[in-house]
């Protein structure tokens, strides 16, 4: 797999939207209006690094990149947003409830991201 590295586009076609925040294909653009980009890279269905923190501001549009084939569901908790399974995902979102969240592995729980907004 070729690794994707920077910013990745938000593509026109909309694969899916659940909650305010809409999930897309990736493609090679680069983005605009984004404040708070989380890229979360996976190989063989773990997080690369690890589990880590990350923070936005509260108003800030937020992407989450996910690069890498995902064989289950993500979910950001307290925004109630799901990414589908599949290969190479964005979701963009905007950061309008503050507190701490964790963007998960919805079936095996698996923590990823724990989310602060303030």
């Amino acid at each position: 797999m070729v690794r994707l590295c920077g910013r990745l586009a938000i593509a026109a076609a909309l694969l899916t939207a659940c909650g305010s925040g809409e999930e897309r294909e990736a493609s090679d653009d680069s983005m605009t209006g984004v404040d708070t980009t989380i890229t979360l890279e996976l190989e063989a269905g773990e997080l690369v690094g690890g589990v880590r923190r990350e923070a936005a501001s509260l108003g800030d549009t937020v992407v989450v990149e996910v690069l890498g084939e995902l064989d289950e569901q993500i979910h950001v908790h307290g925004y109630d947003l799901i990414i589908e399974p599949g290969n190479d995902h964005i979701l963009q979102f905007e950061a309008l409830i503050p507190g701490r969240f964790e963007i998960e592995l919805e079936q095996s729980g698996q923590l990823l991201i724990e989310l602060t907004v303030s």
